[in-house]
């Protein structure tokens, strides 16, 4: 009886021009507009960097209003502020710490550990050192890509990060070449920071590109300079007590440490700490980028975790417990914004035609419930994609050689037949210098590129520049003639610091670039599965890589005449450069904008 005379009026209410109310949806099912403008507004939220565009036939165009007196405005704006790219570069600076820092002790921990290794055949071991990081993460990286596309990215972050504190310090503290490798295994399985960080990157963007680079550039720049600063801080602190005897502050800490008995916990220690350091700043300052109705809710185990980890977490409300029926089946989080006002109540009267909120759809767009343009993401639905794989394997490829760089570096520095032969602290030298020119590359290069050239000429550009280059690097074993043993001249210094700070710096380039170009071929909920995916694959060549590097530089200096043993090494990197370089040529620059399409 009410609703027939609330029909009734609104048959004849009018506005002050003439034109005849709008009525509530309730009064009017065959009028879908409102349930059709939140259906394309959470479409493309979904996805924002991929262009999708809800196109139904009832669908119309329209614009959101925050309030009265607001624009309209189809530009995408960015999330970033000060405080997340702060917690990110640090998370990113931590990952290749925990990565990178054990390079420039591992042939010196692998000579103590087993008595019967000297500098020259220490590169077999000191590889499977560095590669047991990257087999225990080959086993994770794709379950901890899932868990952040059902618990959160964030939740991901503060979980590895607490979990590689432990194992960091665990490994410093290994009195067995065995216990070594598997406390740098747990190390791996417990971290996937790289793909969860790549996906936040993109997602907080928000669809702005030029927003974009510019994050990569700073966040991932992070992750290069951690490259060259993380294994020069790991060669300082190594064994502190041979290198710094008569240091006090030294003498002081091994008080309480014993760096004596364990002389290569004191880097990994600090490890633990920037571990900790960083997921605190990921808890204060970085914002959830996984929509609410997408997270699973229901396993109140995460959210004890998430709390024991300081985590902020929404109380539970009468409304988030009430049916969602009463709701038209919408979750509390899309019922309602941020500030705990109905989403319905901040369209403006002159959008709805009345001054009061309007009663909820009857039938909603469920965006709790996956739909056919939301397919859950598999190994085999992403490879399927052609433009996911041929990137993904270009990045498998590149992360295998630029291990062996990474590995081969020190142990050309540390051999006293084939290389430089000098100690860590010299390396840790070489390193620092390398990151001083390397700042002033980085992110100028990056944004400077990008724009001018585009991102798949970009990463051509840095390919061409980056592993070719260690062609140049035998080239010291002329300038440091003549030198005093165990030290470089410094013609020898700046020339390696110069020619690796540029391979650095065109190596983040290529890197950046493949990983910018990689999530633009899947949709906005596959990416966090899909970098698992890339991190689950990257792994395991990032743990042949260094084996097969320690490998060929030791086979190569015992059966080829020194010193030319380590320059077929370089060039045999060089070459495999160039056969990357090659392959970019042949990567198309066209990424399907449309997430059910594949090219």
């Amino acid at each position: 009886m009410m609703n027939q005379s609330a029909n009734k009026r609104t048959e004849h209410c009018s506005t002050e021009d003439g034109k005849q109310a709008l009525p509530t949806i309730q009064q009017m099912p065959s009028n879908h507009h409102i349930e059709d403008e939140i259906e394309a507004q959470i479409k493309t939220e979904a996805t924002p960097l991929l262009g999708i565009k809800c196109n139904d036939e009832n669908s119309e165009e329209v614009s959101t209003q925050s309030g009265p007196g607001s624009t309209s405005s189809s530009q995408p704006v960015s999330k970033w502020t000060i405080g997340t790219i702060m917690a990110l570069a640090s998370a990113m600076l931590v990952q290749s710490f925990l990565l990178v820092s054990v390079f420039p002790y591992a042939g010196f921990l692998a000579m103590r550990l087993v008595p019967s290794v000297n500098e020259e055949n220490a590169g077999r071991y000191a590889g499977l050192i560095g590669s047991s990081f990257m087999f225990g993460r080959m086993f994770t990286s794709y379950i901890w890509g899932k868990a952040a596309d059902r618990l959160g990215r964030k939740f991901v972050l503060e979980a590895s990060l607490c979990l590689s504190t432990l194992f960091s310090i665990l490994f410093g503290l290994a009195p067995t070449l065995p216990l070594a490798l598997a406390a740098r295994f747990a190390l791996g399985l417990s971290n996937n920071l790289l793909g969860v960080i790549q996906t936040l990157v993109m997602e907080l963007s928000n669809g702005d590109k030029s927003a974009e680079t510019r994050g990569n550039a700073i966040i991932m720049g992070a992750w290069g300079y951690g490259f060259l600063l993380n294994p020069a801080l790991g060669g300082y602190l190594a064994d502190p007590m041979s290198q710094y005897p008569d240091s006090k502050l030294f003498v002081w800490l091994d008080s309480f440490l014993n760096m004596t008995e364990y002389p290569f916990l004191l880097p990994n220690l600090v490890g633990g700490v920037f571990c900790l350091v960083a997921c605190f700043l990921v808890s204060s300052f970085v914002e959830e980028t996984l929509p609410s109705p997408d997270r699973v809710v229901k396993f109140r185990w995460d959210i004890k975790l998430k709390k024991a980890l300081g985590s902020e977490v929404e109380a539970p409300t009468k409304e988030n417990s009430s049916d969602t029926a009463s709701r038209g089946g919408y979750s509390a989080d899309t019922w309602r914004d941020k500030n705990g006002l109905s989403r319905w109540n901040s369209m403006s009267s002159s959008e709805t035609g009345r001054s009061h909120p309007p009663s909820p759809p009857s039938k909603p767009f469920d965006v709790s419930q996956p739909n056919e343009k939301k397919e859950t993401a598999t190994i085999k639905s992403l490879l399927k994609r052609p433009a996911t794989r041929k990137h993904l394997i270009l990045y498998w490829i590149y992360s295998f050689l630029m291990l062996m760089v990474d590995e081969t570096f020190p142990l050309y520095c540390m051999s006293k037949d084939s290389g430089l032969g000098v100690v860590e602290k010299m390396i840790g030298n070489l390193l620092s210098g390398a990151g001083a020119f390397y700042l002033l590359l980085q992110f100028f290069l990056l944004t400077t590129l990008v724009d001018r050239y585009g991102l798949y000429n970009t990463m051509k550009i840095g390919a061409f520049f980056s592993i070719p280059m260690v062609i140049l690097l035998p080239l010291t074993l002329i300038t440091n003639r003549g030198g005093e043993e165990g030290k470089l001249t410094w013609c020898t210094f700046v020339f390696v610091s110069v020619v690796y700070a540029v391979l650095r710096a065109c190596t983040s380039v290529t890197i950046m670039t493949i990983s910018m170009t990689t999530n633009r071929t899947v949709p906005a909920h596959q990416r966090a599965t899909m970098n698992g995916l890339s991190t689950m694959g990257g792994s395991v060549v990032k743990a042949a890589g260094p084996v097969f590097a320690g490998l060929l530089f030791s086979e190569s200096v015992k059966r080829i005449s020194p010193p030319i043993g380590s320059v077929f090494v370089w060039t045999v990197i060089s070459f495999m450069g160039l056969g990357f370089f090659v392959q970019t040529l042949m990567l198309t620059d066209r990424v399907p904008e449309d997430d059910d399409q594949c090219v």
